[in-house]
């Protein structure tokens, strides 16, 4: 499987992981296509939209041209997942002449085996409008990571593999728990809204969906920042 994703030479090798993992999961026909029909290619460019004049040569005429911006990487796995098999979908309908519209993408994807994956994205789209996902993650941007991974560290598979819908309650009764006697509740206190009542133990006293908000928003600024870490 991996020599033959190398035929996408100009995807960027931090993509391959996630491509092998989306065209491992397509039915059988649907990964032949992929793997077999050079006139669909995938693109990727760190400098796309900066540099004056960029040159691409492929050895045959590509009709189907998909380019993933490098800045889908700071999301969580399974968002990547989601943009990939998105867009395969999406080239799978225009090749077999089906009209295309969003909902159709969606069911598409979930016959195939991505209902997770929808269901998560479709989460996360709700939860980043959120209040608490922007409190959360504006303080988190502020903090050293060493410092998030140790509070936090513990949700971070969950939430990038499963998305933030799939941490329980008695999940974030524990992460309360935790910080109950932690200075982090000073540190987040100025940025609390009047509607974020706390308690006498000094745990978060929010509603489950802006805690989830705001945990959601402080993972992603512990993604963004490990990538940055990882390319200084």
């Amino acid at each position: 499987m991996s020599a033959r994703i190398q035929r996408f030479k100009l995807c960027d090798l931090r993509f391959h992981p996630y491509l092998r993992r989306v065209i491992e999961r397509l039915p059988e026909d649907v990964r032949e296509i992929v793997l077999n029909d050079t006139s669909f290619q995938i693109l990727t460019d760190d400098e796309i939209f900066e540099a004056c004049v960029l040159r691409y040569e492929f050895g045959v005429p590509v009709r189907n041209l998909v380019y993933l911006n490098t800045n889908i990487l700071r999301e969580p796995d399974h968002q990547i997942i989601h943009t990939i098999a998105f867009e395969i979908a999406h080239y799978i309908l225009k090749k077999q002449g089906t009209h295309i519209w969003e909902r159709k993408l969606g069911n598409l994807l979930i016959e195939w085996g991505f209902g997770k994956e929808v269901e998560a994205v479709r989460y996360d789209e709700e939860i980043a409008k959120s209040e608490g996902y922007k409190i959360g993650y504006d303080w988190a941007k502020n903090q050293d990571l060493d410092y998030l991974r140790q509070h936090f560290g513990l949700y971070f598979d969950q939430w990038n593999d499963d998305g933030m819908g799939s941490v329980t309650s008695n999940d974030l009764n524990l992460l309360n728990r935790n910080l109950a006697t932690d200075p982090i509740l000073e540190d987040i206190g100025p940025l609390k809204k009047p509607k974020c009542v706390g308690t006498q133990s000094g745990a978060i006293s929010r509603s489950l969906s802006t805690r989830k908000s705001m945990l959601a928003g402080i993972l992603t600024a512990v993604k963004e920042s490990s990538l940055l870490n990882q390319s200084s």
